[in-house]
């Protein structure tokens, strides 16, 4: 029986569907927004021929008025989604000034639809659709064994969505972990008696987590602070903190301290059984802490049985004193640098000060204060040509004394990426940093947030580095924000959006979560989503990277007149306070107006912010990518 024609479009690996709106790579759907698959139908409709940028706006916006950036950020998403990168533009070609041009021949195929059916067992063919929540069309099913996998991925993701403390309960880590034991330092009890000891026993937490995670990282993996300290005075019991993690052990401790002396009593947990495979008390003077954390770590290795080569058991060996007045001192800026606000940051910069002072050979005190000049900058509270040379000297300063601190080449790492834009010497002490130290989880976030994929572009390498940072950090809400914020960027919204639900669930005003969750919405066209998203974050946290994404959204809708009141709210608050010119830059590109765009990324470039890490990967400089101003920007800031 001869049924109905269906017309299909084929070019290269992919596959369009006009009638169902799908594009399929090798029978794999691809989610896009309705207005990109429109984009794309025009284009390969057309294929060949110059399409105007003109004729592309009424065509996909025929009764609405809406700027031109929003054609720019479609053509982005577009070119995404068939795997295009910065250097690569096999597909969609810019003609500057005028329009778009699809440059790949395309196959027309036409086929009866019963034929279809009746051939989708062997050749794949029969796509289901629904929508998700977001109407968006999800395609499920191109054949019987593919249909079964991806309703039991769509469960899945139902039930991670359900509730975050579940996914924690029972280890999202889980099979990650696979291969390598890991362990979690709980937080020591402050048993002094005085509370103003707490920053004395999460310091030792701390450096306790370092000395584990440098044993053998290739047996061991060592939970990171952030996770941890989650569980400070809590009574949850040691097997749903093992399922929480995803650990096998559980180092627990506690401690006394007087002027000048030191109890510490700890013991080893295997979380299976809960069972105690060690305990021990130490009574030591207060400059002897470091010896006795070597000493812990030896017990700790010998005790889950890891093979330590010579060189590990020498480095536990060795017998280590530290200046009391300084370690102390020491302490405290961590324990300021930790709270994450601009006054925590200048306390910590005023202790680790002091640390060097009384010690002028202690690479730690080092290493902090560059971390705390970093984020000083980072969060907005100075400019980055204040902030970051003082950075670069003490992390310099802290590996001239010992050249094998991880922390130390993660600040050189991104004091390179951000401030200096020496990429190459960014990823080299990353990679350094990683060596030296595959358990600290934050030199895999910012080699991953950073460097992979501001730079490079790697997607899908960002987003195993992001990974691997969680594992070590399974319940910090920065590093469970990123990985959202790059699945959703890379095309993988659903997974994406589930995760950002998660992390709301735990924090409702996690001010990343709300603000990357309006980026992904606006890079999917649904801008009243990415505006309630943003509106949902209060003071505090509305810094200027946060309402200038609110005059995005504004401009973006068409709402000129408030974009421009956030324009002049920016300009006026950074005659206060610190403002990144990058931030004003793109309200003006999303506001159409290139000229007064390029007036504030000039004044980035001289400030070198480090929103210009993202000029060839970000889709908000879209707009002006076929400007030659915008070419030589790219040629001075030397992004490869």
């Amino acid at each position: 029986m001869n049924g109905r024609v269906k017309q299909q479009l084929e070019f290269g690996p992919f596959h369009v569907d006009p009638e169902q709106r799908l594009l399929l790579r090798d029978q794999q759907p691809i989610p896009l927004s309705p207005k990109a698959f429109d984009l794309l139908l025009v284009l390969v409709q057309r294929s060949g021929q110059l399409v105007l940028k003109d004729d592309l706006m009424q065509i996909l916006w025929p009764d609405t008025f809406v700027e031109e950036s929003n054609l720019g950020q479609h053509v982005f998403q577009l070119r995404k989604a068939l795997g295009e990168t910065a250097q690569d533009s096999s597909y969609i070609v810019t003609v500057p000034g005028r329009g778009y041009r699809f440059a790949q021949k395309v196959q027309v195929v036409e086929e009866e639809e019963d034929k279809l059916v009746v051939e989708s067992h062997s050749r794949t063919r029969m796509v289901i659709e629904e929508e998700d929540s977001t109407g968006a069309r999800l395609a499920l099913a191109p054949g019987k064994t593919r249909f079964r996998k991806v309703v039991a991925a769509a469960v899945a993701a139902g039930l991670i969505v359900a509730g975050y403390l579940v996914w924690r309960q029972y280890g999202s880590q889980r099979t990650a972990n696979a291969g390598r034991i890991m362990l979690a330092v709980l937080p020591f009890q402050n048993l002094t008696g005085d509370p103003d000891q707490e920053y004395f026993a999460d310091g030792i937490t701390e450096e306790m987590i370092t000395k584990l995670g440098q044993l053998h990282p290739e047996q061991l993996g060592v939970i990171a602070r952030t996770s941890v300290m989650g569980y400070k005075h809590s009574d949850k019991r040691l097997d749903q903190v093992g399922r929480e993690l995803s650990v096998q052990y559980v180092l627990e401790g506690s401690l006394r301290r007087t002027t000048d002396h030191l109890r510490i009593t700890t013991q080893l947990i295997r979380v299976k059984d809960q069972s105690h495979l060690w305990a021990e008390d130490y009574d030591r003077q207060l400059q002897d802490v470091l010896s006795v954390e070597d000493e812990v770590a030896a017990v700790v290795a010998r005790e889950i049985q890891l093979r330590l080569t010579p060189q590990q058991r020498l480095n536990l060996s060795s017998a280590r004193v530290v200046n009391p007045e300084a370690h102390e001192a020491y302490l405290k800026g961590r324990f300021f640098w930790n709270k994450r606000t601009e006054d925590g940051f200048r306390r910590a910069v005023e202790y680790f000060n002091d640390a060097i002072a009384k010690d002028p050979n202690y690479a730690p005190a080092y290493a902090g204060l560059a971390d705390a000049y970093i984020l000083l900058a980072g969060y907005g509270f100075e400019p980055e040509k204040d902030a970051m040379p003082k950075a670069k000297e003490a992390a310099l300063h802290a590996l001239k004394i010992d050249d094998r601190m991880a922390e130390a080449y993660t600040s050189l790492g991104l004091i390179s990426l951000q401030y200096e834009w020496n990429w190459a010497e960014a990823e080299k002490s990353y990679k350094r940093a990683i060596e030296l130290n595959p358990n600290y989880s934050v030199a895999h976030h910012w080699y991953g947030d950073g460097y992979l994929a501001g730079i490079v572009g790697k997607t899908d390498e960002t987003i195993a580095e992001l990974r691997k940072a969680q594992q070590l950090d399974p319940l910090s809400l920065g590093i469970a924000t990123d990985l959202a914020k790059w699945l959703c960027f890379a095309g993988r919204f659903d997974e994406g959006m589930g995760r950002f639900q998660e992390i709301l669930k735990v924090d409702p005003d996690f001010v990343q979560a709300h603000y990357y969750l309006s980026q992904a919405y606006e890079l999917r066209g649904m801008y009243p989503e990415a505006l309630a998203g943003v509106q949902k974050i209060k003071p505090p946290g509305m810094t200027g990277y946060v309402i200038a994404q609110l005059g995005r959204i504004y401009a973006l809708q068409g709402r000129r007149r408030e974009a421009l009141e956030i324009v002049d709210r920016l300009q006026r608050q950074s005659e206060r306070t610190y403002v990144d010119p990058g931030d004003i830059a793109i309200v003006y590109l999303a506001l159409g107006n290139n000229d007064l765009a390029f007036v504030w990324l000039e004044k980035a470039y001289e400030q070198r912010s480090p929103s210009l890490d993202g000029l060839k990967t970000s889709w908000v400089y879209e707009p002006i990518r076929s400007d030659p101003r915008f070419a030589d920007l790219v040629r001075r800031v030397g992004i490869p």
